[in-house]
């Protein structure tokens, strides 16, 4: 005799209605977002499959930073809601591409990045109506999405950018910066935008009681992992910083012992940055004057005119690169110079101990470093970003000559402290 095998039947939340929207004039972008046991990324996969029996012949492509993740994940998410809405005698997979052979529309699957860091050609854009993006925190940039979000284009057809991810820090975050503010949807930035943050408690006729005991634990031990990671609330400061009190000011109108902080881009995502320090009775005003990647010695060059770095400055500069600064000084620069490194976690300790004002707007990659620069989960410290290292090695390089006049009023002390969420 047959074991009975009892069907599953999956209950989807009301939130999730706008992601089963098809028609014409739909929102365009759908922010879909939260924590853990939200069941999210399983109801967008349930909605994939239903949208290839629409009259449309939908073509939905699924992205990730890198399809090796895929294979484990969003790919067997879609097997999985075939099977359990019994569709399987309707769809055939090739080659990465689930195919509906009822209706024609397809159900595809591609990594941003191919192997080695290099971003994929992604010529198959052509066509597709539903891009659908699995941790879109993963992705590096607005211009990363931009690419392929100006390629979903087709005329005649509903058209549908899904966004799933769990928030973390906004400091950062281009997700934030363009849907939200201050951790809530910011309608006025993207008004054909749909919000769908969902929590486990959104799914819990769909959870296993132990997981969801568990959950509820961690809300009485341990709130604040609770708040961040289960719930997945944005947060407005990134938890367990190095570097933490210093005073941020928009500008500096005084005048101090002033020097240079450089830091040199070892290819890839690595950056060459240089920072200002300006050093005024005991407190370092640190302003960064540039930091992009795949610069050139010419581009170097030039971005320390533009940035208005006198040709007689001091400028310590990481001393892994002995013949990138020999190629500085000789183009104009004579007094750069190897900076004093050391142990990284001894120099980290001795700008900890300064009294630091960071100079500029929230956006530069200096103030966003310093928001989010920690220590991984076990402790151990990450790749320091390239504007941090160049400010500790000018800091760490130099012992500041005094103030002329130590009466002098400073204009820049009068100045409104933006200080630190």
């Amino acid at each position: 005799m047959k074991e009975k095998v009892e069907k599953r039947v999956l209950k989807i939340s009301p939130l999730f209605e706008p992601l089963f929207l098809d028609y014409i004039d739909q929102p365009r972008y759908y922010q879909v977002y939260g924590g853990r046991g939200s069941g999210k990324s399983f109801t967008v996969s349930i909605s994939s499959v239903l949208k290839t029996y629409s009259k449309f012949k939908h073509k939905i492509l699924y992205l990730r930073q890198t399809m090796s993740s895929s294979e484990d994940s969003t790919i067997a998410d879609v097997r999985a809601a075939i099977v359990l809405l019994g569709k399987q005698k309707d769809f055939r997979e090739s080659k990465g591409v689930i195919t509906n052979i009822k209706t024609g529309a397809t159900i595809s699957f591609k990594g941003i990045r191919s192997t080695g860091g290099q971003t994929a050609k992604l010529k198959s854009l052509s066509g597709i109506t539903t891009l659908i993006i699995e941790e879109a925190e993963e992705l590096e940039s607005f211009d990363e999405f931009s690419k392929v979000d100006e390629s979903i284009r087709i005329a005649g057809k509903p058209l549908a950018v899904i966004l799933i991810y769990n928030p973390g820090t906004s400091v950062g975050s281009w997700i934030h910066k363009e849907w939200f503010i201050e951790g809530f949807p910011n309608p006025e930035r993207h008004s054909d935008t749909m919000y769908i943050h969902s929590t486990y408690l959104d799914n819990l006729e769909n959870m296993n009681p132990s997981v969801i005991k568990r959950y509820r634990d961690l809300e009485r031990t341990n709130p604040v992992y609770y708040r961040n990671t289960i719930l997945a609330e944005w947060t407005l400061e990134a938890s367990g910083r190095i570097y933490a009190g210093w005073n941020h000011w928009p500008d500096l109108m005084e005048d101090g012992d002033v020097w240079y902080g450089m830091d040199f881009g070892y290819g890839g995502n690595d950056k060459t940055s240089c920072v200002k320090i300006t050093w005024i009775d005991g407190v370092y005003y640190v302003e960064e004057m540039f930091s992009e990647a795949k610069l050139s010695i010419r581009a170097t060059l030039t971005l320390l005119r533009k940035a208005g770095v006198p040709f007689n400055a001091k400028i310590y500069a990481d001393s892994a690169m002995p013949l990138l600064i020999s190629e500085i000084r000789m183009g104009g620069h004579s007094s750069i110079r190897k900076a004093t490194k050391g142990n990284v976690e001894a120099g980290i300790k001795k700008v900890q101990n300064k009294d630091i004002t960071l100079i500029g707007d929230d956006t530069t990659d200096l103030y966003v470093a310093y928001m989010t620069f920690r220590r991984d989960k076990k402790g151990k410290l990450p790749h320091e970003p390239d504007c941090l290292a160049a400010m500790r090695y000018g800091i760490n390089s130099k012992t500041p000559k005094k103030n002329p006049d130590k009466n002098q009023k400073r204009s820049a002390r009068r100045h409104r402290q933006k200080g630190f969420i």
